[in-house]
């Protein structure tokens, strides 16, 4: 029995609608319901099954990859026994059960819960992965409230462990000056949301690849609030003047390849989703991004 079966719970309720063979698919994903240190508003514990129902809904060919998922499919592993206001101790068991998945050879996708789960998946994979982050925030805080494991501490907690340079975030608009020198002194490369829409999705897929260039892998960590309110309501720290959903796809359809180890979808929060957009939305992104991956693969196996 290995370390993740004993730390995943199955769920009755599955991702996209239905059960793939796990021997027929590369993709495991895993739900991480952890919220302890949410900021302003709770709720993202809960996002995990709420992602599944939308998926029931969706069409499963992308326009963009032309894969259709519905013949690649993705396993839903279950999520992981969190412990609920000890974020270490989530975090440890996370990069154990990330560890266990990719020596088996899968990509993981996990389904946060909020964005301090993105902190153990990456230490469950190799030290020298390069870290590409969608956020409105650049969540560098050294701490919030005493807490070094906030969900406002994340990035600075990743730096930390992979160093200078490691870092490339897109689509921010909310940071303190300090933050800013902490970007600046470690190298941080980063998109603002103005800067996207004033230079164009090509130019800013063109820094990213330069960047990607230096890591053999990476992984992709996106906050659903990198995407204007307009798009996303159902988040815990909305932040206006963000990008739209077609950006956020064309791009990452651009930069997206088979470098990809892992990647999450966090700070998706149902209670202040009223109308279930942003769920829809959150899945929506998880059958495109793998997708991306798939094809990329294909085509340098071709």
């Amino acid at each position: 029995m290995g370390f993740k079966d004993l730390y995943i719970q199955r769920k009755p309720l599955v991702f996209g609608g239905f059960e793939w063979e796990r021997s027929r698919t590369v993709f495991s994903l895993l739900g991480v319901p952890f919220d302890s240190t949410s900021s302003f508003k709770p709720g993202s514990r809960f996002a995990p099954d709420y992602l599944r129902f939308s998926s029931r809904s969706l069409e499963l060919y992308s326009i963009r990859s032309s894969i259709d998922m519905e013949e690649i499919g993705i396993y839903d592993e279950g999520d992981i026994a969190v412990s609920h206001g000890d974020p270490q101790k989530t975090l440890e068991i996370l990069e154990n059960v990330v560890r266990e998945l990719v020596a088996e050879g899968r990509i993981p996708i996990l389904l946060g819960g909020e964005h301090t789960v993105s902190l153990g998946s990456v230490k469950g994979l190799s030290r020298g992965t390069g870290v590409l982050v969608l956020d409105a925030h650049m969540d560098l805080r050294d701490d919030f409230m005493g807490n070094k494991y906030s969900h406002a501490c994340v990035s600075r907690r990743l730096l930390e462990i992979l160093g200078p340079g490691s870092m490339f975030m897109v689509g921010v608009r909310a940071f303190t000056r300090d933050e800013m020198r902490v970007a600046m002194k470690n190298g941080v490369e980063f998109i603002t949301a103005p800067e996207l829409r004033r230079e164009g999705r090509r130019a800013a897929a063109g820094k990213i690849l330069r960047w990607m260039d230096n890591f053999k892998d990476i992984y992709i960590s996106i906050d659903i609030d990198v995407l204007d309110p307009a798009f996303a309501p159902g988040t815990g720290t909305p932040e206006p003047d963000g990008i739209a959903t077609w950006e956020l796809l064309d791009l990452l359809h651009e930069v997206v390849d088979e470098r990809t180890q892992a990647f999450d979808l966090v700070e998706v929060n149902p209670m202040v989703d009223t109308s279930g957009i942003t769920s829809a939305l959150g899945a929506k992104i998880v059958f495109e991004v793998a997708s991306y991956i798939y094809s990329k693969r294909l085509k340098r196996k071709g």
